[in-house]
């Protein structure tokens, strides 16, 4: 931080920062210099200036397509695939509630009959399990 703001020899007044000065709310040095360029410039507007930001060009249904298409596929594939920038890809499979489990791209939420099935498939193992239990025998490991 400069002990020299806009002129002002603060050392000699005792004052280490702007801050002690003006307050937190203060806008800090590059902000000033900014201004004072774009006012050599005859730039004394005090509207702001657009943004160079392109307004979005991924349509979630397009995404959703593509991951149907092909659940295997990773961000970087759909990426190259649909032109967009990586990050975008990332926020609109959360928007679209998408989630990667065992490298598959799979719905972040069950399924009604998604959830009725594994109730069958575990209630029939628990049942099974009752009268030769089987799960005792059973070594688990992460699979990725």
């Amino acid at each position: 931080m400069s002990s020299n703001w806009v002129g002002l020899p603060l050392k000699p007044l005792g004052i280490s920062t702007k801050y002690e000065v003006w307050g937190q709310g203060s806008v800090n040095d590059c902000t000033v210099q900014r201004w004072f360029q774009k006012f050599r410039a005859s730039n004394t507007s005090l509207e702001d200036e657009p943004h160079g930001s392109r307004p979005p060009t991924l349509d979630n249904d397009q995404l959703k397509a593509s991951v149907e298409a092909d659940p295997h596929k990773t961000t970087r594939d759909i990426t190259k695939e649909l032109n967009v920038h990586h990050t975008t890809i990332v926020r609109h499979l959360k928007q679209i509630g998408e989630t990667k489990k065992l490298d598959k791209w799979v719905p972040h939420e069950l399924a009604e009959s998604q959830k009725n099935r594994r109730f069958e498939k575990s209630s029939a193992h628990l049942l099974r399990n009752a009268s030769d239990p089987f799960l005792e025998r059973i070594v688990t490991c992460d699979e990725k």
